[in-house]
């Protein structure tokens, strides 16, 4: 298919990209971007779907699941985030026109789609453990019946799904980073990974000291280096903390 009939494709059918192969798909990607905020909704909403749906479930137990409520729960979930969280990996992916013959590589292809595949099971997976662990931690302390409920409703409300799907979008990105740079590197490509805030008036001060500094570099060097350091010795990758817009991106080392 031509660059011009995908383009025109693309933008009219958005949902032709889930039947390309991985090199169109971002090609598709990169003509037709959905943005970043775009997608925070998107991935709030479906989030909101499955939630209100396993709520209702809760509700109508009286606060009592079954034995394959998580596993339910997770498989739901999976399956609503998968579209808007491959759409943001890919679109970034999509930028980085340098790796494009490691991309048309079968095997680094498959490894790709792979990664994408692992990171979309690791955000549901984390999402649904912080869910139950919430759960879990209510029964323990003693809370059932209405106010079980009650404590629960603020899990599942509008304004945590919409913190959710900023927080999870910024991790789907930072996981599949460090991936793509592993993967690079056993084509023998040296990389760098370097930390980006989102550099307006709602950067933390947590953040804001890695801004444009390079994984694994010496704190004493110009560039720095954002993690191990006595400031961040938790920012292994984004998010640093819950509604973290930060993003790490692959650079092939000068």
């Amino acid at each position: 298919m031509s660059s011009v009939k995908l383009n025109f494709a693309v933008s009219h059918y958005p949902s032709v990209t889930d039947y390309l192969p991985l090199r169109q798909r971002l090609i598709a990607r990169k003509s037709a971007p959905t943005s970043r905020d775009v997608l925070e909704r998107v991935l709030a909403r479906a989030i909101r779907k499955v939630e209100n749906t396993f709520f209702a479930e809760i509700e109508n137990g009286g606060g009592k699941i079954d034995a394959d409520f998580w596993q339910r729960y997770y498989d739901a979930l999976r399956v609503a985030i998968a579209e808007p969280i491959r759409a943001q990996v890919e679109t970034g992916l999509s930028n980085y026109s340098d790796l494009a013959s490691i991309i048309d590589s079968n095997d680094a292809a498959a490894r790709i789609e792979a990664n994408v595949t692992n990171t979309i099971n690791s955000v549901a997976q984390s999402v649904t453990d912080k869910t139950k662990r919430t759960y879990e931690a209510l029964l323990l302390a003693g809370i059932v019946g209405d106010e079980l409920l009650s404590r629960l409703a603020v899990r599942f409300s509008e304004g945590h799904a919409e913190q959710i799907a900023v927080t999870e979008l910024t991790r789907a990105e930072s996981l599949f980073a460090d991936e793509l740079s592993a993967r690079l590197n056993e084509q023998g490509l040296k990389t760098q990974i370097r930390w980006l805030t989102a550099e307006d008036e709602k950067v933390c001060p947590v953040c804001a000291p890695a801004d444009h500094k390079l994984k694994d570099q010496p704190i004493t060097s110009s560039r720095g280096g954002w993690n191990g350091q006595s400031w961040g010795e938790r920012l292994q990758r984004p998010p640093a903390h819950p509604h973290c817009r930060c993003q790490t991106v692959v650079e092939l080392a000068k």
